[in-house]
């Protein structure tokens, strides 16, 4: 009924797992070099993404026979704030830091508005999500007042996922 299927050791995904837990470990010891990278990379995405807002810009104006000013603004502070961040990445640090906490504060206070959608179905679980939004939301508070904190957060976060994403290659190998 079921066919078993032996495939063969995967060379590729070994690899890509090791450097992946490498990278991850090499991330947990050098925060202050993962943050900079982390807004270098970020920097770069920022630039390539205001030259794609300028293409499509470009492209709307040609279709729709309209222009966006919008797109345009959008477009120029997408790419001085890449450049920025390519010769500043302290002060990318800084962003990163506090558009983290933002992110925190503003997923609580979304998780708070829409735990009322649960409280008809399951009050243990309607003060479940309460208590954890609350919870999120001030951790979010203190990361939003230490950027420091918040910066290192990001560096675990981006920590574990390279080394969980290594580990599952490392699995899929065999």
């Amino acid at each position: 009924m079921f066919e078993e299927t032996k495939k063969g050791f995967d060379w590729f995904s070994l690899i890509v797992g090791v450097l992946f837990i490498i990278a991850g470990i090499a991330s947990f010891t050098r925060p202050d070099k993962t943050l900079h990278f982390l807004a270098i990379v970020a920097g770069i995405a920022f630039i390539f993404r205001g030259i794609y807002e300028l293409w499509f810009r470009q492209r709307i104006g040609r279709i729709l026979g309209e222009s966006s000013g919008w797109l345009i603004f959008s477009a120029i502070l997408d790419i001085i704030l890449g450049i920025i961040f390519l010769f500043q990445p302290s002060f990318g640090v800084l962003f990163i830091a506090i558009i983290f906490a933002i992110w925190f504060i503003l997923d609580s206070i979304t998780e708070l508005i829409s735990a009322k959608f649960f409280k008809e179905f399951h009050r243990g679980y309607y003060w479940f999500i309460v208590i954890l939004a609350i919870l999120s939301l001030v951790l979010g508070v203190i990361l939003l007042f230490s950027p420091l904190l918040s910066a290192i957060t990001v560096v675990w976060l981006v920590s574990i996922f390279l080394i969980v994403f290594g580990i599952m290659k490392l699995i899929q190998a065999f």
